[in-house]
């Protein structure tokens, strides 16, 4: 029993040094920082990309298949513009339309990732978050995934507004681009429109 006592003593002294080290550190860092506020949310943003996982999800490869539905929305019959013989993929309006789709996908991540890191900063103090990133690396990081989930849902609940608005306009806007993108292509290759394209609801 006396051993049992003295080895969780000594886990208990090793975590609160692995721990309360950099916890101490980054404590220190935002408090003599010339912007703490700044200071604070550099704090959140390295806590969401410690447990990016936790926040974001598994981030899936993206298709190499084309993208048949945000063609039609454009107004093109994919049959007709996309799989062109004789062109390699990565030259291929397939791929063109692949990789926008990829990066309308990232710029959507990082909007959500700075709605969270700005209330996790306003919301969370130096010491938890600090604690938090400094656990990742210790036996306890399963615990600590699970609660910076807890703190991610929350704030997507209470900023729920704010991310439909982020939604909304990368979508609208992400849309738009691509259009642009293929009456360009369809051009260069004489290639009509099948139907107009859908006009967005207001």
């Amino acid at each position: 029993m006396r051993f049992f006592l003295w080895l969780l003593s000594v886990v208990a002294l090793v975590l609160a040094g692995w721990i309360g080290g950099p916890v101490a550190m980054q404590s220190y860092r935002v408090a003599t920082a010339a912007n703490p506020e700044r200071a604070r949310q550099a704090v959140a943003y390295a806590l969401l990309d410690a447990y990016r996982d936790a926040s974001d999800g598994a981030i899936a490869p993206p298709s190499t298949g084309p993208d048949t539905a945000s063609v039609r929305e454009c107004g093109y019959d994919p049959a007709t513009l996309l799989r062109e013989d004789g062109v390699p993929f990565s030259k291929s309006i397939d791929w063109d339309i692949t990789s926008l789709n990829l990066r309308a996908g990232q710029s959507h991540a990082r909007g959500v990732r700075d709605i969270r890191a700005e209330s996790l900063a306003k919301t969370q103090s130096t010491v938890q978050m600090s604690a938090l990133i400094a656990c990742h690396d210790t036996p306890l990081e399963s615990v600590c995934r699970g609660r910076v989930a807890q703190m991610t849902a929350a704030i997507d609940g209470q900023e729920g507004q704010a991310l439909a608005d982020i939604r909304a306009m990368g979508r609208d806007s992400d849309r738009r681009i691509l259009c642009a993108y293929l009456d360009g292509a369809a051009a260069r290759r004489g290639i009509a429109k099948a139907a107009p394209a859908p006009t967005a609801a207001p």
